[in-house]
């Protein structure tokens, strides 16, 4: 009796982790489809298509497309949320911190196409509010830290609040997506972003914290 119930067990767990391991494929590949087409122009038929399994068997995984893009988006800033802790451990200091933060984000958007953000906040607002509300708290408590660390290491000016500067950095990282100011037609998101970063430190580094920018990341910025 006992071996029947184990056997029933690991059937059980078998099946368990083969789901998972599928649900993972799914959702790397489509956001993978996502990321290079745009969230709307990409039907779960590509996605079936793509992965070589019917559409019966993506939506033992997820219920809708909605759903599929929230899991995605939950996975994805998670690892993003590990990658950027593992960045703040490896930095030399706060200066490195925010340009290997922005190097960080850089990469992702290049091979991101740039109408996905429109898709998300048009087709799928739920997912969109999900970022403003969950992500950007996350960095604004990154921006925070980072203030706090540039100006125990004297490279940041010491006659700012850390906890408004946080803030405004957070309004400005909205408003370079937000295509009815920054239409992508017309601005290209790594140049805003490279831009707003220059901004920021400019605005906040000390005289020793410019002297650093000069010396260690002059070809980053282009001075």
């Amino acid at each position: 009796m006992k071996t029947q119930e184990t056997l029933s067990t690991i059937k059980v767990s078998i099946l368990y982790l083969c789901a998972m391991n599928i649900k993972d494929t799914l959702l790397s590949s489509a956001f993978e489809l996502f990321q290079k087409y745009g969230i709307k122009s990409v039907s779960m038929d590509d996605i079936s298509k793509k992965l070589g399994i019917s559409k019966k068997t993506i939506y033992n995984c997820v219920a809708t497309k909605d759903d599929l893009i929230s899991d995605i988006l939950e996975k994805h800033l998670a690892q993003d949320e590990k990658d950027i802790k593992l960045i703040q451990l490896e930095s030399s200091d706060a200066i490195d911190e925010m340009v290997n933060i922005t190097t960080h984000i850089i990469k992702f958007l290049r091979g991101m196409t740039p109408s996905i953000i429109y898709d998300l906040k048009k087709y799928h607002p739920s997912s969109w509010k999900k970022i403003e509300h969950v992500h950007f708290t996350f960095i604004e408590q990154t921006i925070f830290n980072n203030l706090v660390r540039g100006q125990k290491e004297s490279l940041y000016r010491k006659d700012f609040n850390p906890k408004v500067i946080s803030k405004l950095y957070v309004i400005k990282s909205m408003a370079i997506a937000d295509q009815d100011k920054f239409p992508i037609d017309e601005y290209d998101k790594i140049l805003l972003l490279k831009e707003m970063i220059r901004y920021h430190l400019q605005g906040i580094a000390s005289d020793q914290g410019v002297q650093l920018i000069q010396e260690k990341h002059k070809t980053f910025f282009n001075l």
